[in-house]
């Protein structure tokens, strides 16, 4: 029986490799399924509160601690300044080149916030294209709240000397100087309201995509391997143990004396086949 070779002096040692292997493989698939849980929970949590009612920025103020609006949808009433419009530029969507428009918020308390109201086509990022893209006078902005940016590498924008209409990011310290009134030190990423159309100019998109990742797939996979592994490993005993019967039977040639170094070969092939599997 082949369970019962496993511990014999000819294997000993490859059988503990192999269950040291097929332990972690074990390992991994239940770790991605810790992964998986993990996921689900946050998941119900950006869930629960996205279906709150939007946090009311001109009521309520900027919270000190901007945590507590993380994930949150927020809700501003304004009015946009288009003659203090900005753009970011190459922002790409897809293979069509483009720019997302920056608008002041202009709030009662003559402070202001800046909007980020969506995606544009390059060609119609000019600003005798603007006027076409502005929204409905005393409509709210309801979006998601977003820090001010900075540059890849880690950094601030330098502030310009002069006022300039395309950015590379949105850092608020860095456009204060060039608006005639207070910032605030955040930025609004607006979401598409109820009914718009898809096709609709500024393009506007919730961020947020609630799916289980490829978690519970790559546990499989892993599982999979520990059993290729622990039934390919038993196969591979079986035949050898079969090999070396047949030649033990058969009388002895000079200078041949099949030994453990067969198994050990036999093993390492097993693993480099089940890693590719």
């Amino acid at each position: 029986m082949v369970l019962t070779k496993l511990f014999n002096r000819r294997w000993w040692w490859a059988t503990l490799l192999i269950i040291a292997g097929v332990a972690l493989l074990i390992r991994l698939g239940f770790w991605q399924l810790d992964r998986l849980e993990q996921r689900r929970a946050y998941n119900a949590t950006v869930a629960e509160r996205w279906q709150e009612a939007p946090f009311d920025l001109v009521v309520e103020g900027l919270p000190a601690d901007l945590a507590e609006l993380e994930f949150r949808r927020v809700e501003a009433r304004g009015e946009f300044d288009y003659a203090n419009q900005i753009l970011l530029k190459e922002r790409p969507r897809g293979d069509v080149p483009g720019v997302v428009l920056v608008t002041p918020l202009v709030l009662e308390d003559e402070r202001a916030i800046l909007v980020a109201r969506g995606w544009v086509p390059y060609n119609q990022s000019t600003p005798e294209h603007w006027p076409q893209f502005e929204e409905p006078a005393g409509a709210p902005v309801i979006g998601l709240l977003q820090e001010s940016q900075l540059l890849p590498s880690g950094k601030a924008p330098t502030i310009p000397d002069e006022p300039q209409i395309e950015w590379f990011s949105l850092n608020v310290d860095a456009v204060q100087p060039q608006m005639p009134y207070e910032l605030l030190p955040v930025f609004i990423l607006q979401l598409p309201e109820e009914g718009r159309a898809y096709t609709d100019l500024p393009y506007r998109e919730e961020p947020l995509r609630l799916d289980e990742g490829s978690h519970f797939s790559y546990a499989i996979q892993w599982f999979m391997f520990a059993a290729i592994l622990g039934i390919g490993y038993l196969f591979l005993i079986q035949q050898q143990e079969k090999r070396l019967a047949r030649l033990a039977a058969q009388p002895p040639e000079d200078g041949d004396q099949p030994d453990v170094q067969e198994a050990g070969a036999a093993v390492a092939d097993l693993s480099r086949h089940s890693g590719h599997a």
